[in-house]
């Protein structure tokens, strides 16, 4: 918990810049900013857009096909939920995969919203060797950071099933198989042995 507490110093300090002093959901980073925030596109997908700094601000009004001449100033608090909806709007008028081909060549900060299925297959994820497949062919995020002199070597076993070491660990810390089967028995404990495919 003081982890998490700790995670959000930047909350509680930007409450007196301006930045987190509004109610929940009109702030910068909380969904109320127009330019950080998803989008829906035509195939019922999404886009995230991270358009803060006011350079990928200005890319990001280019991508839309605006004229930022012809908008409210970026941080114009009151002008954000029509800027919103405009962009909402607009964002709605393509699929996913046309957005990605506008955005993916400027520095705009937009994104897609990937689902589990085309996470691991996205071209930057293949590349970079981000998932791996385990000897049951079920797909995980490779160990990171991956370091160079001292790389993780990740296991391409099965995870455990929920149960399937608890006797055996048990019995190394000490257990005796009667205070374990006790366990089991007053269900404060759960055993689960993988069968045989025989």
């Amino acid at each position: 918990v003081e982890g998490v507490a700790y995670l959000s110093s930047f909350l509680w300090k930007t409450q007196k810049l301006g930045f987190w002093d509004r109610p929940r959901g009109e702030n910068l980073l909380d969904s109320g900013a127009p330019y950080y925030e998803t989008y829906k596109t035509s195939d019922g997908k999404f886009m995230a857009v991270g358009a803060i700094e006011p350079q990928f601000y200005e890319q990001l009004i280019k991508g839309l096909g605006l004229d930022s001449d012809k908008l409210p100033h970026q941080l114009s608090y009151s002008d954000w939920p029509k800027m919103k909806k405009k962009f909402a709007a607009i964002f709605a008028q393509k699929t996913q995969a046309e957005w990605c081909s506008v955005f993916d060549g400027i520095d705009a900060c937009v994104t897609p919203v990937l689902s589990f299925d085309d996470v691991a297959s996205h071209q930057h994820n293949k590349q970079r060797s981000s998932f791996i497949k385990n000897d049951q062919e079920e797909i995980s995020p490779r160990p990171a950071p991956l370091l160079s002199r001292t790389p993780a070597v990740p296991s391409l076993k099965r995870d455990p099933f929920i149960g399937e070491h608890t006797e055996e660990i048990l019995l190394e810390y000490g257990f005796t198989k009667e205070e374990i089967a006790k366990l089991y028995s007053d269900k404060i404990i759960g055993i689960n042995k993988p069968k045989a495919n025989l």
